[in-house]
């Protein structure tokens, strides 16, 4: 805290690159804090409605099995996107390089997958 009571998030910088790199550690926190709180959230509401959350599963395979369940690509499509990057990433890696991408929900999944932005489209 200075004499006003404000305090500092980021280390005192002398250069814009120096504080630039500051300000981008401390956006990579308070996203990887976003999607804690997301998983944190969506564990919640499952809980209160009985279900259990796909983001409650631990392994890749386990989350593609409640994925391939859903009724719409669309409801894919929304839980997929609301897991963490991480759990999306592995998710994609299983699906992508154990199961056959030509039929089926993997087929789907496929071609819609944005590999770039870890979504699917």
């Amino acid at each position: 805290s200075d004499e006003k009571g404000y305090a500092s998030l980021t280390p005192e910088c002398n250069t814009m690159e120096g504080f630039e790199q500051a300000v981008a550690e401390l956006k990579k926190r308070m996203d990887s804090a976003l999607e804690r709180a997301r998983e944190t959230f969506q564990q919640y509401q499952a809980q209160v409605k009985g279900e259990k959350a796909v983001s409650d599963f631990h392994n890749a395979e386990e989350i593609w099995q409640a994925l391939e369940e859903c009724s719409s690509l669309e409801e894919m499509r929304e839980l997929f996107n609301e897991l963490s990057v991480r759990k999306r990433q592995e998710v994609a890696d299983f699906v992508l390089t154990q199961l056959n991408i030509f039929k089926g929900v993997a087929s789907t999944f496929s071609q819609h997958y944005n590999e770039a932005e870890y979504l699917l489209e």
